[in-house]
């Protein structure tokens, strides 16, 4: 699902007060924020007022006053709890106050902070021979490395075919994504690939077999140019989402660190990160096998299991808020009760920055989400709402203060 239909999938679902996870709260609001979106978002009331036969009305005074209201609401709308009517609002006009919300967003993107400008957020204090160059968010950009060992730069590469391995064609189509195409029936097996995403990079790949991967920042995918044999076997570090082409008589392994996950067709998330504590299976749909060691557990979708680095033990959560693990694959930066040390770590990656800390940092905890496309300053500022901590920029370093 891209991020027009989840914002298409979330505004039906928020609009008519149905039960939401924090996960898609926190997507709703980010995607709300995207100036990107904001034709979408237009559209989607136009034909909301059409569908209710009612004057499609300007966005004056009024209207922002209701967006004031309306955004404070989804702010603070608990997970899996059905929002609360805005106090004097009439059920059966929710809907006309909520597009009166989202008329008032003449920039999308300036939101959070429009309503907070009377809180007079401290500065981020910055210094350093490059600090007036602003840090940017990444994009999509990867290494791939081909089986003669020659590295293509695929943000830099033109639309169309990139090279021939054996009978198999690797194209970067017109969206930017990668892709294998077997030209003379089966392809030559033998030959892999490694796809590597920098810190500030991500990107999207179609395997041989028709799978879906997206990798995160910081990441890599070794794989062949064809299946064959018995399986379908990659190897991940870093982090991936995977929607598997289902194909029983080849069953889809991924190998990452001491773990392994069997998969016949599914969609699901690994993290695997190596300066994180643990490595994260979260199953979205269908099924998979986890092993590890002697140890395995067959996940059920919104299902994570977690092997610690540790001891090497394997332990299964259940009733995850699935959004939240893939919130990076749809264009989000989202914080979900995260810890001071994961929050700046997942900063790190996106944004290619160093981290320091200095003085009594407190165990701070944070919620919310923004834009990936969101400078760094900006997640920055939501941090430092709390209180709690406090940035300064140094170039590329981020330094967190008490």
């Amino acid at each position: 699902m891209n991020n027009q239909e989840l914002l298409n999938q979330l505004w039906e679902k928020y609009l008519s007060d149905q039960k939401m996870t924090e996960g898609e709260l926190a997507q709703l609001r980010a995607l709300v924020q995207n100036t990107q979106y904001q034709p979408q978002l237009e559209q989607l009331l136009h034909t909301l007022y059409s569908e209710k036969q009612q004057d499609y009305p300007a966005a004056d005074t009024s209207a922002r006053e209701a967006f004031t209201e309306v955004w404070a609401r989804l702010q603070t709308t608990t997970p899996q709890a059905t929002p609360a009517p805005v106090a004097g609002m009439p059920p059966r006009r929710w809907w006309r106050y909520a597009a009166a919300a989202i008329l008032a967003l003449s920039a999308a993107a300036t939101v959070y902070y429009g309503l907070q400008r009377d809180k007079a957020p401290t500065p981020l204090a910055r210094h350093g021979a490059d600090s007036s160059q602003p840090i940017q968010p990444g994009s999509n950009k990867a290494l791939l490395t081909l089986a003669d060992g020659s590295v293509i730069a695929l943000n830099d590469a033109q639309n169309g075919t990139l090279a021939r391995q054996g009978n198999t064609q690797v194209v970067k189509l017109a969206n930017g994504q990668l892709a294998y195409q077997n030209k003379q029936g089966a392809g030559t097996a033998g030959l892999y690939n490694t796809i590597h995403t920098p810190r500030g990079g991500k990107y999207h790949i179609t395997l041989p077999d028709g799978s879906q991967v997206w990798l995160n920042a910081a990441s890599s995918l070794y794989y062949p140019t064809t299946f064959a044999g018995a399986a379908r076997e990659v190897t991940l570090t870093g982090e991936a989402y995977f929607e598997i082409a289902p194909n029983s008589a080849m069953p889809f392994r991924v190998k990452v660190g001491d773990m392994q996950v069997n998969v016949l067709g599914t969609q699901f998330n690994i993290n695997a990160y190596e300066e994180e504590a643990a490595i994260h299976t979260t199953l979205l749909q269908g099924s998979v096998q986890v092993k590890a060691g002697a140890a395995q557990q067959l996940l059920k979708p919104a299902q994570r299991a977690s092997l610690q680095r540790s001891n090497g033990s394997l332990q299964v959560q259940n009733n995850v808020d699935t959004e939240e693990a893939i919130a990076w694959k749809n264009g989000l930066v989202q914080f979900a009760g995260t810890d001071i040390h994961a929050a700046m770590r997942m900063i790190a990656r996106w944004y290619d920055v160093e981290v320091e800390y200095k003085g009594d940092i407190p165990n701070a905890h944070f919620r919310g989400a923004l834009s990936s496309n969101a400078a760094v300053t900006e997640v920055l500022h939501m941090m430092q709402q709390t209180g709690e901590v406090h940035f300064e920029i140094s170039g590329r370093k981020i330094i967190v203060l008490p």
